[in-house]
C-alpha cells in the first residue's frame, strides 16, 4: 500500500502591537486549528503594553516562535518580514492573523482544501468575507460578498481583508521576491500582485469574527459613517505616509516588469499613464476595465480620476 503523503505545512504569520487585551484569546483559537502541522510565527511591532511578555510565555513553553528585533515598522512592512522568514523555511502556505480576532476551528483547513484544487505550479491566494463583532464578540454584521473579482479592482479597491489571506508556496515565492518599495498595505498589494500574476480564491465563508475596538490600527469601517470619513481622508487628503493608488500601480510595474502578462499591460500603462494625460484619464474614467464592488463608489471613483486624485 502507497504512503499517504503528510499535510502540507502551514505558517501563521502573527504581527502585534499593543495588544494585550485580545492577543491570549486569538492565540487559543490558534491553537485550537483542527488542520495539522500549524507553525505560529510571531513578529511584535513595538510593543509598550505586556504583549511581549505574554508572547516569551508562550514561546518558553513551544507554542509559538518569534521573530528576533521588534522595531515599530508599521503593520504591513511588519508582515513583509514575517512572510520573508516563512519564505526561508519549508512551508507550503502562509496565513496572515491579527492579534484580536477570533478563528473559527476549521479556518486553515477550509482555506488549504480550496487552495489545494489549484495546481501547485501556479501561485493563488485565498481570502474570505468576515464576521465583524464588537469588542464582546456581539454580531455586527458580515463584509459583502464582491460582485466581480480581478486585476481591475485591484487597481482601485481592495477586497482581501488581511487577516483572511492564505498564500501558496508559489505565492509567497512571487512576493518575497520582489518586494515593493511603497505600498498602500500588505493585503492590498497581495490582492494586486495575485490578480495580476496568479489566481484569487474567494470564499463566501466567514471563518473569522473580526472584533472592531478602539485600539485597531487599521480596521473594518463599521457603518456608513466611518467608511465616507476614511474614503474622504484617502482620496481628499495628502497626509504623512498617504500613496496613491496610481502610485501603487506604479511600484507593481516598477517591481515585476517584464514578469508582468502581456493581457494585463495595457490596463496598468493606462492607468499609470492617465495620472499625467487627460486624454488618459478621460479613457480610464469611462472604461469598463476598472470597477469598485459598490455601484456608488464606482461613480466616484470616476470622477475622482477625471480631478486626477487616484
Amino acid at each position: 500500500m502507497a504512503e499517504e503523503s503528510s499535510p502540507a505545512k502551514v505558517a501563521v504569520l502573527l504581527s502585534t502591537y499593543n495588544g494585550s487585551m485580545f492577543l491570549k484569546e486569538q492565540l487559543d483559537t490558534l491553537y485550537a486549528q483542527t488542520y495539522p502541522h500549524i507553525r505560529i510565527l510571531v513578529r511584535d511591532d513595538g510593543s509598550s503594553d505586556s504583549t511581549r511578555t505574554i508572547l516569551e510565555g508562550e514561546r518558553s513553553r513551544g507554542a509559538i516562535d518569534i521573530l528576533e528585533g521588534h522595531g515599530n515598522l508599521g503593520p504591513a512592512l511588519s508582515f513583509f518580514e514575517l512572510l520573508k522568514s516563512a519564505a526561508s523555511t519549508e512551508t507550503e502556505y502562509a496565513a496572515f492573523c491579527d492579534q484580536d480576532d477570533v478563528w473559527s476551528p476549521d479556518k486553515i483547513a477550509h482555506a488549504v482544501s480550496a487552495l489545494s484544487e489549484i495546481a501547485n505550479s501556479y501561485p493563488a491566494m485565498y481570502c474570505s468575507r468576515v464576521e465583524i463583532v464588537d469588542e464582546h464578540l456581539e454580531h455586527i454584521g458580515y463584509t459583502e460578498k464582491p460582485r466581480k473579482i480581478g486585476f481591475g479592482n485591484a487597481l482601485v479597491e481592495n477586497i482581501a481583508t488581511g487577516c483572511t489571506i492564505v498564500l501558496n508556496r508559489k505565492a509567497i515565492d512571487l512576493v518575497c521576491g520582489h518586494m515593493p518599495g511603497k505600498v498602500l498595505m500588505h493585503d492590498w498589494w497581495c490582492y494586486l500582485v495575485l490578480s495580476c500574476l496568479g489566481k484569487i480564491v474567494f470564499s463566501e465563508s466567514p471563518d473569522i469574527k473580526y472584533r472592531q475596538h478602539g485600539s485597531n490600527t487599521v480596521g473594518i469601517a463599521p457603518n456608513n459613517f466611518f467608511r465616507l470619513g476614511r474614503k474622504l481622508r484617502r482620496f481628499l487628503g495628502r497626509g504623512e505616509g498617504h500613496l496613491w493608488m496610481s502610485e501603487q500601480a506604479r511600484s507593481l510595474l516598477n517591481t515585476f516588469g517584464d514578469s508582468i502578462l502581456p493581457s494585463r499591460r495595457p490596463l496598468l500603462n493606462k492607468f499609470i499613464w492617465a495620472k499625467s494625460s487627460l486624454s488618459y484619464r478621460l479613457q480610464l474614467a469611462l472604461s469598463r476595465d476598472i470597477w469598485r464592488q459598490k455601484l456608488s463608489d464606482d461613480l466616484v471613483l470616476r470622477i475622482l480620476i477625471m480631478m486626477n486624485r487616484f
